[in-house]
């Protein structure tokens, strides 16, 4: 494709009356429908600036609307206007060679014939319906490639849910083996990966909700999206509940280590500080010290030493 006519355009597909996409040809997105299909679905890199102007002259968006699909969003929302059910939700980047869950906006604007997505970033969702589309899924509506590109989303919540537990139960049999010495760390950071993850599915079920409530006409599989991630939000309360327990477990046990060590260090001081005083005493350079003329002066010295710290240690023990 020639970016130069069809500026910001990743990919586009035309789409039958039996619901299987084809790649578009450039030419062809001159028309609305294509020739090529019965509906279409276009994914925009939202960093060229100039598909503002193709969103105005080839689907009539009004020059407010196409500001407020293209534009950074401040918060997940969906939105109804001019007949176009438009836009932003929550989506996972896509890096070149893998996914992640790095969080990315996935904008979209649905309408009668058409379903246009747009990023700036790379996706997980929208590659992963490029490769469906391609391998020749059928999908009835545009309103049912949107829903399925939100299930997408939740599929990778849910399996990032499994991984996550995983690893909590391998920090979990760590922290009760006594293996806790590099488990902070690593606890530290599957939480905040749960807490990304927990925030963003809750603003994507809001999102949803708010729209269900104002009756914005939307598919009904949002409704059923929303349910899902009600499910899926409780499952991470949980997991953030359990990794929350197990960061105070091994602050605890770390705390009782510190204290056994400093037990320890006091105890090994007050041990020798009464040698120390008897050492002072006796290396004072002062008439009428003790056993200064006597040759069994030394050992009596070390002998009162030894007693000394007996004595102290003795005391410890009695007194715990």
């Amino acid at each position: 494709m020639n970016p130069a006519a069809v500026p910001g355009l990743i990919y586009a597909f035309g789409f039958d009356a039996e619901g299987r996409g084809t790649q578009l040809p450039e030419d062809e997105l001159r028309e609305r429908p294509p020739r090529a299909g019965k509906w279409i679905w276009l994914h925009l890199n939202l960093a060229d600036w100039r598909c503002r102007k193709l969103l105005v002259q080839r689907f009539g968006f009004p020059g407010d609307l196409v500001t407020e699909f293209c534009d950074p969003p401040l918060r997940q929302q969906v939105s109804a206007r001019e007949g176009v059910l438009f836009g932003h939700l929550a989506d996972f980047r896509r890096e070149f060679d893998a996914d992640s869950t790095e969080f990315a906006w996935i904008h979209f604007a649905l309408g009668d014939g058409f379903l246009i997505t747009g990023r700036v970033k790379a996706v997980h969702s929208a590659e992963r319906l490029r490769q469906l589309v391609k391998a020749g899924h059928s999908f009835e509506s545009p309103a049912h490639l949107l829903s399925h590109l939100l299930s997408l989303y939740t599929d990778v919540l849910a399996a990032s849910l499994h991984r996550l537990s995983d690893e909590l139960e391998i920090i979990e049999d760590h922290v009760l083996d006594e293996h806790h010495r590099g488990e902070r760390k690593r606890l530290m950071l599957t939480r905040r990966e749960i807490a990304q993850l927990h925030r963003h599915m809750r603003a994507m079920r809001r999102a949803l909700q708010t729209a269900e409530r104002a009756r914005i006409p939307a598919p009904d599989a949002f409704t059923a999206t929303a349910s899902r991630l009600i499910d899926l939000d409780q499952d991470y309360a949980d997991m953030e509940t359990r990794a929350r327990f197990f960061h105070d477990e091994i602050d605890a046990k770390l705390t009782a280590e510190t204290n056994r060590q400093l037990y320890t260090l006091s105890a090994l001081t007050a041990a020798f500080l009464p040698p120390t005083l008897v050492a002072g005493l006796f290396g004072m350079n002062l008439d009428g010290i003790p056993f200064t003329g006597s040759p069994w002066g030394f050992i009596a010295a070390v002998g009162l030493s030894a007693v000394s710290s007996a004595a102290v240690i003795l005391y410890l023990r009695l007194s715990s």
